[in-house]
């Protein structure tokens, strides 16, 4: 019986091919984590963003409610304080509402109102501007335009 020796032919492929591939997994694990951790900062971003309209919407709506307080005497711009929102996380470093809304109304001017009937009406036209913020300095800023009608007969 002929012996051969096959361990001359063997020159350790085995290894070098599982460490190119235990490189490559690894290389592929770490980009994994990096695209995921940025899509997690934009998805935060873009909840603050939204968190931040969302106080800017609730200004307004404060706003309007409270527009008949703004009178026609004056031009203007009448600020209101910054108000946080209920139920808002609380910042932890100072105990602050993160969301908040700051509103500012004003009387713009007046004018007639004819519709297709004998009666005159009054427009007073008013703007509510609210700037909603957020954490990490979200801000959104909304206008809104209002009329009150009053009848001029």
């Amino acid at each position: 019986m002929i012996q051969r020796n096959t361990f001359r032919r063997e020159r350790g492929a085995a290894l070098v091919i599982g460490l190119i591939l235990l490189a490559i997994i690894t290389l592929l694990a770490v980009v994994g984590m990096n695209i995921s951790n940025s899509e997690l900062a934009s998805a935060t971003s873009e909840q603050l963003r939204l968190r931040a309209f969302q106080a800017a919407e609730t200004g307004v709506e404060r706003g309007l409610q409270n527009l008949a307080s703004v009178g026609t005497a004056s031009f203007a711009p009448i600020s209101d304080p910054t108000t946080a929102i209920d139920n808002s996380p609380i910042n932890p470093s100072n105990g602050a509402a993160q969301d908040n809304y700051q509103t500012v109304r004003q009387y713009r001017d007046w004018s007639t109102f004819i519709p297709n009937n004998s009666r005159v009406f009054n427009a007073y036209h008013y703007t509510v501007i609210s700037t909603g913020t957020s954490a990490r300095n979200a801000v959104a800023m909304n206008t809104q335009g209002a009329f009150i009608m009053n009848n001029a007969n």
